[in-house]
């Protein structure tokens, strides 16, 4: 029998014991599963009395499984009826596991890759890395997962966005706080997981809004104790590392501090400033940051929960940028070269909390508050040359520039959700949710510049200071109903939703010119510009009900239904009266659907079709121009409508237990109907460029993944292949025609692993074949290539050394002049540990051995095509020392020949904010 929604909240009850002695065992892990097809459903901790309390919102079968280090794992079958609120399952007597080998507990050989529906399961322990390692390096190591250079995650081509430990979110939105800092050590199994929101898992009915997350399972026998490390490196050029991370886990409870300090690239927290502010990812130059921040998760799930964090970063980034873009157009091309020098300070803190109160097995409320605060100032030059097309490539103009920008900003946002299920009839549901958002940023800039005219054979200078503030206001409440369709386990179900929203955004933008002396150049005042000033109001207002049908098999789950979506906005220039635009109305018709089929234990379909709006931001809708550039003069235009967005999904997996064979296979397709691109009209006597905005049909998009992963030769060899497909039309609009721009990818990424007790060794190669298409001049489709490879060797050696070492190739053809690389990054450690435990540990780490790390970047849109080179960190070498504390007891899990493998095994660096560079 499945399991079946109803409304009522089951609770589980029992006392584990051991069988010697019937002493209570404390810290018992019991995870309830689906005993249709095994898969998680909820999970607690025994406390110090041995008794558990399981809460489960739907009835049906499970089997509720008992582990704990040392002893045999037990199994007791549950089932839970509809109207049954409690079932005890008495006293569960756990045997001791006598089958010990060098004190150690003999187990099986894991499999590396589980996939089972809507989870991909890696298995921390298969993928064995250097010691001092965190997270961030068992990602990269695994089958379909990328970290790009700024510690962005994604896995089959969709970004991770929070990190879990064991279900509880650690640091909320910055998945890099957990990546860079908690220990590979203490991971069990790392679990990429797509999951509903909090309204859609609370009340079954779906909103839309889905997540891809992690989920990291910590080791049994290190979930209740203190656990850290302190560590510290130097090296040469005055390269360093500091770090310190001390956790308190009791039970399911966590508790976490960190903090850190380097000038390693180690961007330890996500910097908030530089999406508020600034022009350049987090690792694009060189960069020093400093951080520290607590993670909280503390009380009784089935009473009372209360979570959160708390952050503070202070980062500093030195950056130098050239530019090649080639400028398309319906009869010409231009061209421009660029360089850019800045340096770029910012501060930021927020905190992110929630709070579960379940206030009876009927009701429950949820509270997420969130607020954030950002400093930043930046100062850079800027020298910019634009050639024609010709074959003399003549030159067209030269621009050079002085800019300073300081800016604050802050937000302040809250959710909160009631959800409430009826008694007298089993399946009903009902919930409401009231959220706001408040976001204000106050940003000044100056700029200071030359402008040279070669056709005109004229100068011209701008001294122009900007005093921008935007802020906005938002709230908006949805509601929820849920109605079974006769009897509740027949699993079939009405929803409705409804759901408001309102957003009352600000933008004040006033310029001024600075008069100065024509003798001394020394400014005398400022007068403001009221051509390029405004003050700028939009009101949105957006409505969405929608109606639902669900039903729920033992073998096959869908949920269909439609929604309608109409939406309001109104523009008002305050400074100018003959640009305000009048309230405008649109009407979007969104059908869903979301289908899950199980052919068979491990094998799973899944279809999900879905369409959503989006407004155009306060900068797209601006009337104003912003010339701080005039060469590249950006205008907003106000009579934007919202776009709209069509995405289809399909997912397959396929598992097979016996050989540890594992198939996922995605395909994706888009379109969006009032697309908001860029429309830009280039003046080929000047070589300016005039970009607003405008709405089209024509953006869409298909994508197509393989990932597949098998063992062989006992195991010890893995085989992982992830293969992808991709096409990407963009429209852009040049002189007034329509261009549209065709990008095809094609990649494959195929790697073999050998793995033992004493050493590992892993090969990979990638390639990437890339063809840029444009309809108005066929002429200038470009393809790219991309290819590489990487060699990981590690070796465990007695006396408690290891060593390691990778060695990756990659080149490039088909690139701008100067931008086609080849290149070898070489990286190498040893490291040594000792004392008691071998808590500690010495090492010595070079990066970039032969000096030749480079960062090259592509974009294409619909109308440009260009290439941008960074400033990179390169060789360097450090001397770390990191020291390892735990109070775990005796007991520590998966020990091998080759010394623990487990806590106290080559134990992970601080990586507190901003710890190791990854390795």
């Amino acid at each position: 029998m499945a399991t079946q929604n109803a409304s009522a909240q089951f609770t589980i009850t029992g006392v584990v014991k051991d069988k010697s002695d019937e002493s209570p065992l404390p810290q018992v892990s019991i995870r309830l599963l689906s005993a249709r097809d095994s898969t998680f459903v909820t999970g607690v901790s025994s406390k110090n009395d041995g008794a558990f309390s399981l809460n489960v919102t739907k009835a049906g079968n499970y089997i509720a499984a008992f582990s704990f280090l040392g002893y045999k794992t037990a199994y007791e079958p549950v089932r839970l009826a509809a109207g049954q609120a409690r079932r005890n399952l008495g006293t569960v007597l756990l045997e001791s596991n006598d089958i010990l080998l060098q004190e150690a507990v003999v187990v099986g050989k894991a499999p590396e890759v589980v996939v089972k529906e809507d989870t991909v399961e890696f298995n921390a322990d298969s993928y064995k890395t250097q010691p001092n390692s965190v997270v961030e390096d068992l990602l990269k190591k695994l089958p379909g997962v990328e970290v790009d250079s700024e510690g962005k995650i994604t896995h089959a081509g969709k970004e991770i966005t929070k990190i879990l430990v064991d279900g509880k979110e650690f640091f909320s939105d910055d998945p890099k706080i957990a990546t860079k800092n908690l220990p590979v050590d203490i991971i069990e199994k790392l679990q990429v997981v797509d999951r509903k929101s909090d309204l859609a898992r609370l009340t079954g009915v779906d909103d839309g809004e889905e997540e891809t997350v992690i989920n990291l399972t910590i080791k049994e026998g290190m979930k209740h104790g203190w656990f850290g490390n302190v560590s510290g490196g130097y090296g040469l050029d005055g390269r360093y590392e500091a770090g310190a991370m001390v956790n308190r886990f009791f039970g399911d409870n966590q508790v976490t501090i960190l903090a850190g300090s380097n000038n390693t690239n180690n961007m330890g927290f996500t910097d908030l400033g530089g999406s508020r502010f600034r022009r350049f990812g987090g690792m694009n130059g060189i960069n020093t940051s400093h951080n520290v921040g607590v993670n909280f998760n503390v009380g009784k799930e089935e009473i009372f929960r209360v979570g959160g964090d708390v952050s503070y970063n202070n980062s500093n980034r030195n950056v130098l940028q050239r530019t090649e873009r080639q400028n398309l157009f319906a009869d010409s091309t231009s061209y421009y070269s660029g360089h850019n020098k800045m340096n770029d300070h910012g501060q930021n803190i927020r905190g992110n909390f929630r709070m579960r109160w379940n206030i009876d097995s009927l009701n429950t409320i949820e509270f997420r508050p969130k607020f954030a605060v950002a400093l930043s100032r930046s100062d850079s030059y800027d020298s910019a040359l634009t050639t024609a097309g010709d074959l003399a490539r003549s030159k067209v103009n030269f621009s050079e520039s002085d800019n300073f920008n300081k800016g604050t900003g802050y937000d302040l946002s809250g959710e909160l959700i009631y959800n409430h299920k009826f008694l007298s009839r089993p399946g009903r549901s009902f919930s409401i949710q009231a959220e706001y958002k408040f976001s204000n940023t106050q940003e000044d800039g100056w700029t200071k510049a030359l402008y040279k005219y070669y056709q005109l054979a004229t100068d011209s200078t701008l001294d122009q200071i900007d005093d921008n503030h935007t802020w906005s206001n938002g709230y908006g409440a949805r509601l929820t109903w849920t109605e079974p369709l006769g009897d509740v386990t027949k699993g079939r179900f009405l929803t409705f939703s409804y759901r408001f929203r309102a957003n009352f955004n600000n933008a004040d933008k006033y310029t001024y010119d600075v008069l100065t002396d024509p003798l001394t150049a020394m400014a005398l005042d400022t007068v403001r510009n009221n051509d390029l000033s405004n003050s700028f109001r939009n009101d949105y207002y957006m409505h969405r009900a929608q109606v639902g049908f669900k039903q729920v098999k033992p073998t096959y789950t869908y949920d269909v239904g439609v929604a309608v979506e109409p939406s309001s906005s109104q523009s008002i220039d305050q400074i100018n009266s003959s640009r305000n635009i009048p309230k405008r109305t649109v009407f979007n018709v969104a059908p869903y659907l979301r289908y899950r089929y199980k052919m068979g234990k491990q094998t799973s379909l899944r279809i999900d079709y879905r369409g959503s709006s989006s407004q155009p931001t306060m900068a797209q809708l601006q009337p104003v121009a912003d010339v701080s550039d005039p060469l590249r003069v950006v205008i907003g235009n106000p009579l934007l409508k919202p776009s709209f967005k069509n995405t289809l999904r399909v997912r397959f997996n396929d598992y097979d237990q016996t050989s540890q064979r594992a198939i996922m296979a995605m395909l994706f397709g888009g379109f969006t109907t009032n697309s908001i691109i860029s429309e830009t009209t280039y003046d080929a006597t000047t070589g300016g460029q005039t970009t607003t905005y405008r709405n089209v049909n024509g953006v869409w998009n298909a994508s197509g993944m393989l990932m597949f992963t098998t063992p062989f030769r006992n195991k010890h060899w893995q085989l992982n292949s992830f293969s992808r497909l991709s096409y990407n039309n963009n429209v852009g609009y040049n002189n007034g025609m329509r261009n549209d721009a065709g990008s095809f990818n094609a990649a494959e990424n195929l790697g073999i692993a050998f793995r033992s007790d004493y050493f590992d060794a892993e090969l990979r190669g990638n390639y990437r074949y890339s063809l840029a298409t444009n309809s108005m001049q066929n002429q200038r489709d470009q393809s790219t290539h991309n290819y590489g490879g990487t060699l990981n060797l590690s070796g465990y050696l007695p006396w408690s050394i290891t060593l390691g070492t990778d060695l990756t190739y990659s080149g490039s053809a088909g690139y701008s002049a100067g931008y086609n690389t080849e290149s070898w990054l070489w990286n190498a450690q040893a490291s040594y540990q000792f004392l008691k435990g071998k808590n500690a540990t010495i090492a010595l780490k070079v990066y970039d051995i032969l000096g030749q790390r480079n960062s090259i970047r592509r974009t294409v849109t619909g109308n440009y095509i260009q290439d941008v080179e960074y400033n990179t960190l390169n060789t360097y070498g450090l001397l770390t020392f990191t020291y390892r504390f735990n109070t775990f007891g005796d007991k520590r899990p998966d020990m091998g020949p080759g010394g623990p493998r487990g806590y106290g095994h080559p134990g992970p660096p601080p990586g507190g904010p901003g710890g190791r560079r990854p390795f």
